[in-house]
């Protein structure tokens, strides 16, 4: 993580101007992807920006009680719990390799690799080519944070095709962790990297079921629940240069993916949303009842 980047943290700024209207500083397009209830900002495509960093406040999850799920016989344990899933992470593209990675709602295990039943948000990545991927349980970079925790993240893609996600606590009880892991695809043909974009994103992941069974939602519409998230906030979002410099995520630069499932009620799911003059960005999601 950037010395820059510390600093911001230990102070955490508030942005003082409100945030601009919805769109009012970025442009919006209609995103394709199913399955979750999600608020995603892009940043440009190209070789000017090698990473994305973001700090601000996680947010508060309240479950709906219909969508708590008991894993059936023969059904693996960790997939017991909320069948929406609070998600806050930063990505990476380019032609034909992606990376999604920050923290998602999940159990809390201790040092011995025991559930404690308790849930929080843990640190993960998964690439497009290369799956899902967790610190090891009971590690000391196992990290978790709660809602309410100030957070920051950094996202960067290295010269030898490699992605490196550092994750920070702050307060008290702070702590930080560093995770480098390769990039299938994410070299051209003569080793050097292929042209990026970077995106931060909150959401609402969802699971269905099929026949009592825990499955993934995505490619399907997605579900009506009454889970919401709120008191989260974007405090700040930086595109990075090589050179230590860099630029927020915000105006020109932004790019509001909007969800097809959400795209015709946008304003009722995303209340408030607009993307602030440093990237700032309340965190809130409200998805349809019904």
């Amino acid at each position: 993580m950037s010395l820059a980047c510390l600093m911001l943290l230990a102070a955490f700024p508030a942005f003082a101007g409100e945030l601009d209207g919805a769109f009012a500083s970025a442009s919006a397009t209609v995103e394709k992807a199913r399955g979750a209830w999600f608020r995603k900002v892009v940043g440009p495509s190209g070789f000017a920006f090698d990473g994305l960093e973001a700090w601000g406040v996680l947010p508060r999850p309240v479950f709906d009680p219909a969508r708590a799920h008991q894993a059936s016989p023969g059904e693996e344990p960790y997939k017991s719990g909320p069948l929406d899933r609070p998600d806050v992470y930063l990505g990476l593209r380019a032609d034909g390799a992606e990376v999604d990675a920050g923290l998602i709602w999940d159990h809390v295990y201790d040092r011995a690799g025991r559930d404690t039943g308790e849930f929080a948000y843990r640190v993960y990545w998964r690439t497009s080519k290369g799956g899902w991927k967790n610190p090891e349980v009971g590690a000391e970079d196992n990290l978790y944070l709660r809602p309410g925790d100030r957070f920051a993240l950094t996202l960067r893609a290295l010269p030898d095709g490699t992605a490196r996600l550092s994750v920070r606590r702050a307060g008290a009880h702070g702590a930080a962790a560093g995770y480098s892991f390769p990039v299938p695809g994410l070299l051209a043909g003569d080793g050097s990297l292929k042209p990026l974009s970077f995106k931060r994103v909150h959401s609402i992941d969802q699971f269905r079921l099929e026949a009592g069974m825990r499955r993934g939602n995505e490619g399907r519409p997605a579900i009506a629940t009454s889970t919401r998230l709120s008191g989260g906030r974007w405090e700040g979002v930086h595109l990075l240069k090589a050179d230590g410099s860099r630029r927020a995520l915000s105006g020109p630069l932004a790019t509001v993916a909007r969800g097809v499932d959400a795209a015709g009620r946008y304003g009722a799911v995303f209340p408030g949303a607009g993307v602030g003059e440093g990237g700032a960005e309340d965190m809130a999601i409200l998805p349809p009842r019904s």
